[in-house]
């Protein structure tokens, strides 16, 4: 019999698909216990969140948590990393996303749409990160305070552009502008209701308007206060 030579498929190097990476074990036990911390610590405070609560939130052992983490410091200072990093992130994303040309009120605009997405969405590194870091030891929170430099070095740069430009008065501290406009976003987590009248973008444009033009009615003219008539001696 003659011998049959089998033929040959040409494929595509376009359709053949690269295998998917499943993410590690270890990987995915170690997000589940940030996870966890992130809940209880949004929920239950610093001081009265223990590793075994973590543990059982995370449907694992409280001496496994030890594999990943020194201590519960350690998984405080991580929950906190990426609480800041995921707010830079929404935060850049928002400014990138306009024309490089964008006026600079816009990018501040931008940035405050971004910050207030984040921490209305109900994120829970987000929450957790406003209810402890008051808590948490003055040695840990002074270690933080170097990470969070980065994230306010985003906006000083934004308003040392919005100063330039004439957006912002040059009687005003930068400083002081930048952390009452933080603390203000912060603090909208305490009272924000999603079934009220403003959704988070709607709230960031009423941001920006207090900012650059503050919450006083325009006038044509300065009203004059008329001089009260001396009183007889």
């Amino acid at each position: 019999m003659p011998r049959v030579t089998p033929t040959k498929t040409k494929t595509s190097k376009s359709s053949v698909k690269p295998a998917r990476t499943q993410p590690k074990k270890s990987d995915v036990t170690r997000a589940r216990i940030l996870d966890a911390a992130a809940h209880m610590f949004r929920h239950k405070g610093y001081a009265l969140t223990r590793l075994s609560d973590i543990a059982k939130r995370a449907r694992t052992r409280t001496s496994s948590i030890y594999y990943y983490f020194e201590s519960r410091e350690a998984i405080v200072t991580e929950v906190l990393r990426i609480a800041n990093e995921q707010t830079a992130q929404f935060v850049l994303d928002a400014v990138s996303a306009l024309p490089p040309d964008a006026p600079v009120r816009e990018k501040i605009t931008a940035a405050m749409r971004g910050h207030f997405a984040i921490v209305l969405s109900g994120n829970q590194y987000t929450w957790a990160h406003m209810r402890i870091f008051d808590q948490i030891p003055p040695k840990l929170r002074e270690h933080f305070l170097r990470v969070l430099d980065d994230y306010a070095e985003v906006w000083r740069n934004l308003l040392d552009e919005a100063k330039a430009a004439g957006e912002i008065r040059d009687d005003l501290d930068l400083s002081v502008v930048r952390l009452l406009m933080l603390g203000m976003m912060n603090w909208s987590i305490e009272w924000y209701k999603p079934s009220g009248r403003f959704t988070p973008d709607e709230l960031a444009s009423q941001a920006a308007i207090l900012l650059f033009e503050g919450v006083g009615a325009k006038t044509t003219a300065k009203k004059r206060v008329k001089p009260q008539a001396k009183l007889p001696a």
